[in-house]
């Protein structure tokens, strides 16, 4: 039944070309619990038909809306989505990094190390910073199965949420979320934080330009103490209206939170534990940058292809740096609101690309940027080549389809950063150069709208 689902929606569907799997090849799947690959194939091939009828002409949807052109139905997949991986954890009792996250705070309580392994517990050790442990605290004090849920849940409806507040039309938020489920599948079915710390990142420029620049500043504080990429989110700074209060308020609030662990444990537990984030992040940077895990950053991408494993984070980063302020030279934009969305796109999409510790799941963050990119970009070519291209590779299917030769084959993995670089230097570009594209801001959703 699967397989006659997916035969018919790519018969219809104006992206068939890239799903051109042959049902025999399907034999080499092997399911994760009941969820196979059959079901994930159907979710991507359905989002991407659905995404095929409204922006078949500029987002312009025809006077009869169907009923997939709401946002409650996108917000109704991002839940049936989390949903089925929440059941499919609990079927396989599959809940590792729910328990790495959730340890922690039972760490933070006992005053041991967050960053230790725990292999009677869980695989893996956690890397995020010390107050993460007081963030998993309301979803470890329920059963594993109930917290899973509701971490699930959370992170699923805040970033949903943080979508609701660009200033962008119903229309680009409908596309913007069906545009992200192949991301959002990896993030639910890994059960990550990834959705959180994206949703932050959103959230600090949209209540910045709500001129609510104390709560901008918390979301970057607090992306930055979890995760280090919400740390980018500074370049705002450019944007606020207050820039003296800005700064206050990012001082302020980075002492609150480096404090807040100090309401459970000792100062000097708190103290030593920033320094055992900083070592755990050094030491997994070394493993995927010397192949002891997988690179699939921008840069190791360069590297794998390159076949050159010495090419220094430094220059790749100096030069990724580089592009990234290009657009700032450009005073006379930063009250433009498209300028100020394409520097979002980009800000979301670079700590990502030039993090040797992002992963698969980790793509939830650049894919929001992905889709604010592609509702404002006017290059209609462009916009239809890279999109599939990207969503394509962005749903890893060398890893699905062959997996003993993709984790043989480091480039196989890697190419996932590719397509999110080309987006970004479009986005660098755009935002640098295509003067015309700022000339003159006439479109109602160029007013910022953020609900309150």
């Amino acid at each position: 039944m699967f397989l006659l689902k997916t035969q018919i929606l790519l018969h219809h569907c104006p992206y068939r070309i890239f799903f051109c799997v042959k049902p025999a090849s399907l034999s080499f799947i092997k399911t994760l619990g009941f969820v196979d690959f059959r079901f994930y194939n159907c979710i991507v091939i359905y989002f991407l038909q659905m995404l095929n009828y409204f922006l078949a002409s500029n987002q312009s949807l025809p006077s009869g809306r169907k009923f997939y052109q709401n946002n409650r139905f996108v917000l109704f997949i991002w839940v049936l989505i989390t949903l089925v991986f929440v059941i499919d954890s609990w079927i396989t009792h599959r809940y590792n990094n729910y328990l790495i996250f959730e340890n922690t705070f039972r760490n933070l309580l006992h005053e041991r190390s967050l960053y230790a392994n725990y292999p009677a517990y869980h695989d893996d050790s956690n890397h995020y910073g010390p107050v993460f442990s007081v963030l998993i605290a309301p979803f470890a004090i329920f059963h594993n199965w109930i917290g899973l849920l509701l971490w699930n849940l959370f992170n699923c409806f805040f970033l949903f949420k943080a979508v609701q507040t660009l200033p962008l039309t119903e229309d680009q938020k409908i596309a913007v979320g069906y545009i992200a489920i192949p991301c959002l599948i990896e993030s639910m079915l890994n059960q990550q934080f990834n959705a959180g710390a994206g949703a932050l990142m959103v959230l600090s420029y949209t209540l910045l330009n709500k001129d609510k620049g104390i709560w901008s500043a918390l979301c970057i504080v607090l992306g930055t103490f979890i995760k280090l990429y919400g740390i980018v989110g500074l370049v705002f700074f450019f944007f606020s209206r207050n820039k003296l209060s800005f700064v206050l308020w990012l001082l302020l609030w980075s002492v609150i939170v480096f404090l807040v662990p100090m309401l459970i444990a000792s100062p000097g537990y708190v103290l030593h534990s920033y320094i055992d984030w900083k070592n755990s992040l050094m030491s997994k940077n070394m493993v995927n940058v010397l192949g002891g895990g997988i690179d699939i950053s921008i840069m190791g991408f360069f590297r794998a292809l390159l076949n050159e494993k010495n090419i220094p984070n430094f220059l790749l980063l100096s030069l990724g740096a580089l592009l990234f302020s290009l657009p700032f030279v450009n005073l006379s934009r930063f009250k433009k609101s498209r300028f100020q969305l394409m520097i979002l796109s980009s800000v979301l999409i670079f700590p990502v690309l030039f993090s040797t510790g992002a992963e698969d799941c980790t793509f939830i963050i650049p894919i929001i940027g992905v889709g604010v990119w592609y509702v404002k970009e006017k290059n209609e070519v462009m916009k239809r080549i890279l999109l599939p291209i990207l969503l394509l590779i962005t749903c890893n299917f060398p890893l699905l389809l062959f997996p003993v030769f993709a984790k043989s084959h480091p480039l196989s993995l890697a190419i996932i950063s590719f397509p999110y670089f080309l987006v970004w230097l479009r986005i660098i570009y755009s935002a640098t150069y295509n003067s015309f594209w700022y000339a003159e801001e006439t479109e109602p959703e160029m007013v910022t709208a953020l609900a309150d």
